[in-house]
């Protein structure tokens, strides 16, 4: 019997960005099976954050994160980027990221539902955010309940957005 593929999950700058800053960057690959994608553009959004630039480019070093090329030649794909960017003010990386798993099925990794949620589910995306990859990661053991609140604690003190204040007040999938 053929083994299926597992989709890709291509994460957006958000995701990358909460895991730096939650301390737990280096276990981003191990909470799903899945392979993790990251367009150029969304790493080249990140490398204008200088705190975060060692980060990322260790993410690429050590194979916790592919980096892939935006398929620039790929019609639908640029199109689609394009309306985006220009239609629904988006912005670069996240624009690249809704019109790459709009087109290829794969899973997208964000945490910007304001601008991402209703985009996925009118095309049938399968989305991640942050707090389904912290479930996930204390669903199979890889972080305790306390390792958890002391992620959401520190990226709430960076001033970025998470649903809760503690992993308790949240319900996982």
């Amino acid at each position: 019997m053929a083994k299926i593929k597992l989709k890709d999950i291509l994460i957006d700058a958000d995701v990358v960005s909460h895991f730096i800053t939650g301390g737990q960057i280096l276990i981003l690959h191990k909470i799903f099976s899945n392979k993790i994608l990251m367009l150029d553009k969304v790493y080249d959004e990140l490398l204008k954050f200088n705190a975060k630039k060692l980060a990322v480019e260790n993410l690429i070093n050590l194979g916790i994160v592919t980096k892939i090329p935006f398929p620039s030649n790929n019609h639908a794909i640029l199109k689609e980027y394009l309306h985006i960017k220009k239609m629904m003010f988006k912005g670069d990386g996240e624009s690249a990221c809704l019109a790459y798993v709009k087109h290829t099925k794969d899973i997208i990794g964000s945490s910007n539902l304001k601008d991402v949620k209703r985009y996925c589910a009118l095309h049938s995306i399968e989305l991640l955010t942050t707090m389904d990859f912290l479930c996930e990661a204390f669903r199979i053991g890889l972080l305790s309940e306390s390792n958890c609140d002391d992620f959401i604690s520190s990226v709430l003190a960076a001033g970025s957005k998470l649903p809760v204040t503690k992993m308790s007040e949240y319900n996982c999938k």
